[in-house]
């Protein structure tokens, strides 16, 4: 047992009163007039031996509750074996889990209410010198600087639910960091939450033996939840006109099995389509829906079903930037070939424009996205040079070999690149090996088996080789090991190498099936895809569709409604315009780039589907998993629902006695009152 107050026991020197007291009491003589002989028998009656008994039990009743007093105001303590009792300063570190998963209940008020009550509690443990912490899932820079106890009583007044998620580990290494920069003898860090499942990674906790970590897990009823997951689109790129195919995917939290959830289609502000479907419990099912594109720019969806009580993910928004026409550049240097023409000329979605060698002009090729150079004879320094810086850009570039090319001046244009270079014209007849079904180019392309698919044959081809400082990818490859069709990635861009003409005297593929997936692809991709949705408490940068016009310019990011706008991060790689998010956009929607006061993009936020898997870790799980993982130094409380501050006292200083001593006291006092009211009553009766 251990004395807070030790210097308290001066007043023990009190207890030495009843004992004087009692000293002069034994020695006084009473004279008792009686007027009869009974009473005179009734004194006699009371023997000295017992007189004396109780003059000592009497003074000892007085003694021990004067001890016990004086005990109570020392205050007794008998430590904690787990945690000794610390003296000095404390510097306490507080994690209000926000998310919105805790805008659940408990039966008695939402989870972020109590927690904020417990937080209070927490502080009320502490005394007016120690130092604090507020710290929540927004992480904001105000949240890294000490409060004193009434200033952080007031900041978790302002505490409210969050769109940001944050793993639990993430939130207690900042904890510990933060207080390794204080100056308090003793530390805590305090977690708050309802312990989700998919944020409590004990695996990665911080475990510092100079901070005592303390979890108080928060449970919530059970109840289900119905959530959109993600939504995907058949294609990466589109045009007007394009049908397109959203595949939405819906998942089930809950225990029962669901029938005819709705689910609606919007693009822009009218209803394109609708769907219903039935979700199994703990399960998710996909349901495609379909719209036409009819214009150009930026498009703006939602996909939106109806679920209660937990409403914040049951929209998912989406963008799709729609270009008028991809621009293509076709060079030719062999004449017009008839299937390039058939493919690509007078198609609505691809703008093709053939010209000669002779009527080009190379200075001028930033409109276009994709260039062809079909068969020229030699590619010179200076047009390798601007076609390299065109690539860079991120635009795309097909080079169709000839039977009869410069090999020196393609080998020096393709080194730029890093690409396959040429090594001979091989006339001998091979036929085709293996097409990469998983490249980009034949993403949808291909359905069931792919091993009856029809290959091309050629009869005169360029083999390719590859050195050490070569980039590629083999795409359509030979029965005897040599690339047919390579791809290689240089800067923003990208440039596909086809080791045959394209015309019926050297190869058959322009006659198969597989020729206008490839090249068309090739074209339809050279338009940067961008990302339809994002989470909003993405961090990542986001590459952006636009290459040009984004360095010098007014750029600005605007929600539909006109309610926020601000000037985003937008960094530039290369021929990559990039944008990063800090955490600034706070609701889920469609937003629009802008540079100049023009529509460049839209990028559409989502809230993190995280907070939707409504599983949850109770106390008795956390504090299995903080012994799985040799947590020693965290603990958990059992019973949250009881108040915190007395039981965090209980635990920082151990058990206090000082109540008891106190019961005890009044207690003596109560069998002194006894002791000499007793013979009174004895008295009494024997008169009666």
């Amino acid at each position: 047992m251990i004395l807070s107050s030790p210097l308290f026991l001066i007043g023990l020197a009190a207890a030495a009163i009843p004992v004087i007291v009692h000293l002069f009491n034994f020695r006084r003589y009473r004279k008792v007039y009686f007027s009869n002989v009974d009473y005179l028998e009734q004194l006699q009656s009371e023997t000295r031996r017992q007189s004396r008994l109780r003059q000592l039990l009497i003074m000892a009743a007085r003694i021990l509750a004067i001890v016990f007093l004086v005990l109570a105001f020392a205050r007794p303590v008998i430590p904690n074996r787990n945690n000794p009792l610390k003296t000095g300063s404390s510097d306490v570190s507080i994690y209000v889990d926000n998310s919105f998963s805790m805008e659940g209940t408990d039966g008695s008020g939402t989870l972020i209410e109590k927690a904020k009550t417990k937080a209070r509690e927490i502080v009320s443990a502490y005394g007016p010198t120690d130092r604090f912490q507020l710290l929540t899932n927004d992480v904001e820079g105000r949240q890294f600087h000490w409060l004193s106890k009434e200033e952080v009583l007031a900041e978790i007044d302002k505490v409210d639910l969050s769109p940001a998620t944050q793993l639990l580990s993430k939130m207690a290494e900042k904890q510990f960091d933060f207080l390794h920069g204080g100056s308090g003898r003793n530390r805590y860090a305090y977690l708050i939450s309802d312990f989700q499942t998919s944020v409590a990674d004990f695996s990665e906790f911080p475990n510092d033996s100079s901070i005592t970590a303390i979890c108080v897990p928060l449970e919530s009823t059970a109840q289900g939840n119905v959530y959109i997951d993600s939504v995907a689109m058949n294609a990466p790129v589109f045009t007007v006109g394009n049908s397109v195919a959203v595949e939405v995917w819906l998942r089930n939290e809950g225990d029962e099995n669901l029938e005819k959830i709705p689910l609606t289609l919007y693009v822009g502000d009218k209803q394109r389509a609708l769907a219903s479907v039935d979700l199994p419990a703990r399960s998710s099912v996909s349901t495609t829906m379909h719209f036409t594109i009819e214009t150009s720019g930026v498009i703006d969806g939602r996909v939106e079903t109806t679920d209660y009580p937990v409403t914040f993910d049951d929209k998912y928004f989406f963008s799709l930037n729609v270009r008028d026409r991809i621009q293509m550049l076709v060079v030719e240097g062999a004449g017009e070939n008839e299937y390039l023409k058939r493919l690509f000329v007078g198609d609505s979605t691809v703008h093709c424009q053939t010209l000669t060698l002779q009527q080009m002009d190379f200075s001028r090729l930033e409109g276009n996205d994709v260039i062809l150079i079909d068969e020229l004879p030699s590619i010179g320094s200076g047009m390798a040079q601007t076609l390299h810086s065109f690539v860079e850009e991120g635009g795309t570039l097909i080079v169709v070999t000839g039977d009869k090319v410069d090999e020196n001046s393609y080998n020096e244009a393709l080194r730029l690149f890093s690409a396959p270079r040429l090594s001979g014209w091989n006339n001998g007849r091979v036929s085709g090996g293996v097409v990469d079904v998983n490249h980009p180019l034949y993403k949808n392309v291909f359905s069931g088996k792919t091993d009856l698919m029809e290959m091309p044959t050629l009869t005169g081809y360029y083999r390719l080789v590859a050195d050490g400082g070569t980039l590629r990818e083999r795409i359509i490859t030979l029965a005897n090991g040599d690339d047919y069709i390579t791809g290689t990635t240089c800067g923003g861009g990208r440039l596909y190498l086809i080791a045959s003409p394209l015309r019926d005297a050297h190869s058959d593929f322009v006659r198969q099936a597989l020729f206008v997936p490839t090249l068309y692809n090739m074209a339809l991709f050279s338009v940067r895809p961008t990302l339809p949705a994002l989470a909003i408490d993405r961090t990542e940068p986001v590459q952006l569709a636009s290459r040009y016009g984004m360095d010098d310019g007014n750029v600005k990011l605007k929600d539909r409604e006109g309610r926020y706008e601000s000037i985003p991060d937008i960094r530039r790689t290369g021929a990559s315009n990039s944008l990063v998010p800090h955490g600034d956009i706070r609701e889920a929607g469609n937003y629009r780039l802008t540079a100049d006061g023009k529509e460049v993009e839209g990028l559409s936020f989502n809230y993190s589907r995280r907070e939707s898997q409504m599983q949850f870790l109770g106390a008795d799980a956390v504090r299995r998993l903080l012994k799985d993982f040799h947590l020693e130094h965290c603990s958990v409380v059992m019973q949250a629902e009881k108040p915190l501050d007395g039981y965090l006292k209980e635990q920082m200083e151990g058990r206090s006695l000082w109540r008891w001593c106190i019961v005890l006291a009044l207690l003596m006092l109560l069998v002194e009152i006894v002791l000499i009211r007793w013979p009174q009553r004895e008295r009494k009766s024997g008169n009666g």
